[in-house]
C-alpha cells in the first residue's frame, strides 16, 4: 500500500524579492512614524501613530510558492519622547505559520497567521565626559586625569505592541485553452497554411500569434528555437537551411491564458539550447549556442515553468536541477556526443506585472501492449502522484516516444490514460504525460 505524502506549506518574511529575511535584522520589518511632529514638553506623554509594514512569502516544500505577500498593519501609543528625541524600534518573538488550509475544486485558500511584538523607545545621542583608562604604576593626580569624551545613546521610555495580523492567501486555476495545428513536411517546402493542416485532429488552423498567451513548434518531436521560424495568422515559415525530412511531424502547440476579465494573460518563452559533449553533466551559460540566444540559463524565481528536452524526450524534474547560470543533470548516464539539450522557460505575467508560478507534474510510464494506463503503470522512481484529475489542472499535454500528441488520440480521466489510436505504442518507448496548473492569486490582508 502507498502512502501519498502531502506537501509541507510554510511561511517566512522575506523582502520584496522572495528573500527570506531574518525578522530580528534591522529594516526586515519598516516602522514608518506617521506622527507629524513632536512639540510636546518634558513633562508629557506623546502620542504616536506608526505603520509596519513588510512581506511574507509561502514556500511548498521549502521551494517558493507564491509571490511576496505584502502586510502592513497601523499602530498608536503612548510615549514620553522629549523634544530632539527618536524612536528606535525592534522586533522579537517572530511567528509566521499557516493556520488553515482549504482546498475545492478549482481553489486553494490559505489562512496565514503572522505574531510578533515591538519594542518601541524614545532615544537621544548624548555626550558623556568619563575618565581615560591609564596603564600605569605611578600614582597620578586627579588634576592629570585623562577625561574621554563619549557618545552614548540615552533611552527615555519604552512600550511593547503585540502584533498579530491574518491574511488570507488565495490561488484560482486559470483554465487554459490549447489548440495544436498539425501537418506533415513534403520534404521540399519551407512554407505551411492553413491548407496543410491534418483536419482529422483539427480545422482552424494557424492561430494569431498575438490572440495566444504562448505557443511551441515541435519538428518532429523536437522543440524549435524561435529563431529557427516566423508565425504569423495562418502561415509557419521555417528559417533553416535544411527542410525536415518527408512525413516529419510539424506540431504548433498554441496555448491561451485569460484572466477573470477575459483578457488574454501574456507570456514570454526563451530557450537555451547547448549540445552534449558526451562527457559532463553540467552547463552553464558558456555552453550556449549563441546563434539560437544569449540570455543564458534563467534565474527559475523569475519563471513561471520550465522544461527540460533532451533529445526531443521531456525530462522528469528529478533528472535535474536549474540555477540560475547552472543546468546539472543528476542521472547516472550522461547523454551521447551531439545530442541536443533545450531548456524551456516560460514565463507569464499578471495584470500588474507579477510572475505567475505554475506547478509542472509529469506523470511517466512505458509503453505496453494495450491503450489503457493506470496510476499502476507509474514509473515511480519519476514521481507518485499517479495521472492528476485533469479538471484541477489548467491543461495537459501527452508525449509519446518524444512526440506531443494531438487531444484527439488520447483521453485522460482521473487515474486512467485511454489512447484511441487504432495502433500500440512500440513497446518499451517512453510515456509522459505533463499536468500544468496556473493560479491567480487574490491574497486579502
Amino acid at each position: 500500500m502507498s502512502i501519498t505524502r502531502w506537501p509541507e506549506i510554510n511561511c517566512f518574511l522575506t523582502n520584496k524579492n522572495g528573500n527570506i529575511l531574518n525578522p530580528y535584522n534591522p529594516n526586515a520589518i519598516n516602522y514608518i512614524n506617521l506622527t507629524l511632529f513632536n512639540n510636546a514638553d518634558q513633562k508629557q506623554m506623546n502620542r504616536f501613530r506608526v505603520a509596519i509594514k513588510g512581506y511574507i512569502s509561502l514556500f511548498i516544500d521549502y521551494k517558493p510558492m507564491s509571490a511576496p505577500i505584502p502586510f502592513k498593519v497601523y499602530k498608536s501609543f503612548y510615549l514620553y519622547a522629549p523634544k530632539g528625541t527618536d524612536l528606535s524600534f525592534s522586533t522579537c518573538n517572530f511567528k509566521c505559520f499557516i493556520d488553515d488550509i482549504i482546498c475545492t475544486k478549482n481553489s486553494l485558500t490559505i489562512k496565514i497567521k503572522v505574531l510578533f511584538d515591538t519594542v518601541v523607545r524614545s532615544v537621544a545621542q548624548e555626550e558623556l565626559m568619563v575618565p581615560a583608562s591609564v596603564r600605569s604604576t605611578e600614582k597620578i593626580d586627579d588634576s592629570e586625569m585623562k577625561m574621554l569624551c563619549l557618545n552614548a545613546t540615552k533611552v527615555f521610555d519604552k512600550c511593547l505592541l503585540n502584533n498579530e495580523i491574518d491574511i488570507t492567501y488565495q490561488e484560482e486555476t486559470v483554465k487554459a485553452e490549447v489548440y495544436q495545428y498539425n501537418a506533415l513536411s513534403d520534404g521540399v517546402k519551407k512554407t505551411y497554411s492553413n491548407a496543410d493542416e491534418l483536419t482529422q485532429y483539427g480545422n482552424r488552423g494557424i492561430l494569431d500569434p498575438h490572440k495566444v498567451s504562448y505557443f511551441t513548434l515541435f519538428i518532429n518531436g523536437v522543440v524549435q528555437p524561435n529563431k529557427n521560424y516566423d508565425i504569423e495568422k495562418g502561415l509557419l515559415t521555417l528559417r533553416t537551411e535544411d527542410v525536415p525530412q518527408k512525413d516529419a511531424h510539424i506540431t504548433i502547440n498554441f496555448v491561451t491564458f485569460k484572466d477573470k476579465y477575459g483578457a488574454i494573460i501574456p507570456a514570454e518563452i526563451y530557450h537555451y539550447n547547448t549540445i552534449s559533449d558526451g562527457a559532463k553533466k553540467e552547463f552553464t551559460n558558456e555552453d550556449e549556442l549563441k546563434f539560437y540566444g544569449n540570455k543564458g540559463i534563467i534565474d527559475p524565481k523569475q519563471v513561471s515553468l520550465i522544461n527540460l528536452y533532451i533529445n526531443g524526450v521531456l525530462q522528469p524534474k528529478v533528472n535535474y536541477t536549474v540555477k540560475k547560470g547552472l543546468l546539472t543533470l543528476l542521472t547516472s548516464d550522461i547523454p551521447h556526443k551531439g545530442v541536443p539539450i533545450s531548456l524551456e522557460f516560460i514565463t507569464l505575467k499578471a495584470i500588474n506585472g507579477q510572475t505567475l508560478k505554475a506547478k509542472n507534474y509529469t506523470f511517466n510510464a512505458l509503453a505496453h501492449e494495450k491503450n489503457i494506463y493506470t496510476n499502476k503503470d507509474e514509473i515511480r522512481m519519476y514521481g507518485n502522484k499517479g495521472i492528476i484529475d485533469p479538471n484541477n489542472a489548467s491543461y495537459h499535454n501527452l508525449f509519446i516516444n518524444a512526440v506531443i500528441q494531438p487531444s484527439g488520440n488520447y483521453f485522460v480521466h482521473k487515474g486512467i490514460l485511454s489512447l484511441r489510436t487504432g495502433d500500440h505504442p512500440l513497446k518499451g518507448s517512453p510515456i509522459s504525460l505533463q499536468f500544468i496548473t496556473v493560479s491567480l492569486p487574490a491574497t486579502l490582508p
